[in-house]
């Protein structure tokens, strides 16, 4: 019986010992703060960023590309954020086209580079098509799920073309 009895009194001591507070003078606590910033820094232009964005609409040597865009669009996909491009081109030399590989440059409404697939494009993406495109034959071809806020494009252009008799041009 005396087991239990201070078995109860040091229960006891135990619970009551534990639930009182002290009180705790406020000038003696800290106050934690916590910030949150729900608006959107713009990240610094960075060189590379206008390059690009130059590089694309100077010409180079695009008007002898053997691949002509002639016209392209951004649509929403119904499954999702992401938008598709659909880009349709013409094969404008004399030889069949085996292989193109495009690229194309995007900006978001607030004109800055769009993101990529992975969100981290700097509005550059590109895309690859191997059909037998014969001269001056027009085809057409969407990329999926390629941007999130893509606004408008600002410039595609073919930059790598493998013809079927195993030449190649390539944009430079």
């Amino acid at each position: 019986m005396k087991k239990y009895f201070i078995l109860a009194f040091v229960t006891l001591l135990l619970i009551s010992g534990c639930s009182k507070t002290q009180p705790k003078n406020i000038g003696q606590v800290k106050p934690v703060y916590v910030q949150i910033n729900n608006y959107h820094q713009p990240e610094e232009k960075e060189n590379n960023t206008t390059s690009i964005k130059d590089d694309f609409l100077k010409t180079k040597n695009s008007k002898n590309s053997p691949v002509t865009i002639v016209s392209t669009s951004l649509s929403r996909a119904q499954y999702s954020d992401h938008k598709d491009i659909k880009i349709v081109f013409k094969n404008s030399s004399k030889k069949n086209i085996q292989a193109i590989k495009l690229e194309w440059y995007c900006e978001n409404s607030f004109d800055e580079p769009a993101n990529g697939r992975y969100f981290y494009g700097k509005g550059r993406s590109t895309g690859e098509i191997a059909h037998l495109l014969k001269p001056g034959k027009v085809k057409s071809k969407i990329w999926e799920d390629f941007s999130t806020d893509a606004n408008r494009i600002i410039k595609v252009r073919a930059y790598y073309v493998v013809f079927t008799d195993g030449t190649k041009w390539e944009l430079k």
